[in-house]
């Protein structure tokens, strides 16, 4: 966790360098994914229960603006809507759940070639929100680490390539989406994890 945690915010920095030591070019990616795991392990009173969510096919908004040949700094956000498993004593009216990231970080670029390789990663926060109106949104402070790749279709089009791994930050002894008189998931680990796979279409300015 300390590791992913340091190589996040050490790409993220790089987003924070004075913008007059050169021109700012800017590239606006629309992204097309598909996430998964993310599944909650919870205790309750000893009770061990495992809550899953559905995969599903998540959307996104990448926009990076560079500091030289080979950094970017990015800005992320990434949604996608998912179902959760009930547990046994809890059941709700919709089990329907949106889940949004919005990441500030970087690039950089760890290849040359026809298909560059890049490492990216950033942080943010990850909100959490349930259908069920009777249930609260959870907003967290999370991080992400992945790989990407960009083929150019031409001078100012590229296809983009993204993997990256999001983690999010709960106190182990924490519940989310409570209603009046109890909660759907009660949090047993102190970081939960989602992966997601995407490929969008990089338009530069």
């Amino acid at each position: 966790m300390r590791i992913i945690f340091a190589i996040a915010c050490t790409l993220a920095t790089i987003s924070m360098p004075s913008i007059a030591k050169q021109a700012l070019n800017v590239e606006i990616t629309p992204l097309i994914g598909y996430r998964f795991g993310g599944d909650f392990d919870t205790t309750q009173d000893e009770v061990h229960n495992r809550i899953e969510l559905s995969d599903g096919t998540s959307y996104g908004l990448l926009t990076a603006w560079s500091f030289d040949r080979k950094r970017q700094g990015e800005f992320l956000i990434s949604h996608y809507d998912t179902d959760f498993s009930e547990s046994g004593d809890f059941s709700a009216s919709n089990t329907g759940l949106g889940i949004t990231y919005a990441h500030l970080g970087g690039n950089v670029q760890l290849s040359d070639g026809v298909v560059p390789i890049y490492a990216t990663g950033g942080f943010g926060l990850t909100h959490l929100a349930p259908k069920d109106d009777q249930l609260s949104d959870e907003t967290r402070f999370s991080v992400n680490i992945g790989l990407a790749s960009k083929i150019e279709l031409s001078e100012r089009v590229s296809l983009r390539f993204d993997s990256r791994v999001y983690g999010t930050f709960f106190n182990s002894d924490s519940a989310i989406f409570c209603d009046v008189e109890t909660c759907a998931i009660y949090i047993s680990s102190d970081i939960w994890f989602q992966t997601e796979v995407s490929v969008g279409i990089t338009y530069r300015f």
